[in-house]
């Protein structure tokens, strides 16, 4: 479905676009069947069936916004600049991160997200106290 001669930068931002409507259908379809997907400080999830299992995994969001700050693309590499916040479970978390995705004939097939795991775990932590 999607564009293979979309600009891998136009692509990503595309992605952004589906994750700000929370519409997780719309943000599978612009992954490879075969992608890796590797937030940093944890092991990566091979294959677009075991990054909606860890999705559905996770629950539903009760609101995202991902905000661009910068992106670049060079070849078939988009870096990414983001703060992504959301609502999980009532408890909304903030983050700052470094996003880098490689596309591949219309599709995101590799996404790495760099981000602080402590700043992640210490908002999800009751009591967290701002």
């Amino acid at each position: 479905m999607k564009d293979a001669s979309q600009r891998p930068a136009d692509v990503v931002r595309s992605f952004v676009s589906a994750w700000n409507a929370n519409d997780l259908g719309r943000v599978l379809e612009h992954l490879h069947e075969e992608v890796i997907y590797h937030n940093m400080p944890v092991e990566p999830i091979k294959g677009r069936a075991a990054v909606k299992a860890y999705l559905d995994g996770k629950g539903a969001f009760d609101w995202i916004k991902w905000t661009l700050l910068a992106i670049a693309e060079s070849g078939d590499k988009v870096l990414t600049e983001r703060i992504d916040e959301f609502g999980v479970g009532g408890v909304d978390v903030r983050l700052s991160l470094m996003g880098i995705f490689e596309i591949e004939e219309g599709h995101i097939r590799a996404w790495r997200d760099y981000f602080d795991m402590a700043s992640y775990a210490r908002q999800l932590s009751p009591g967290r106290g701002g």
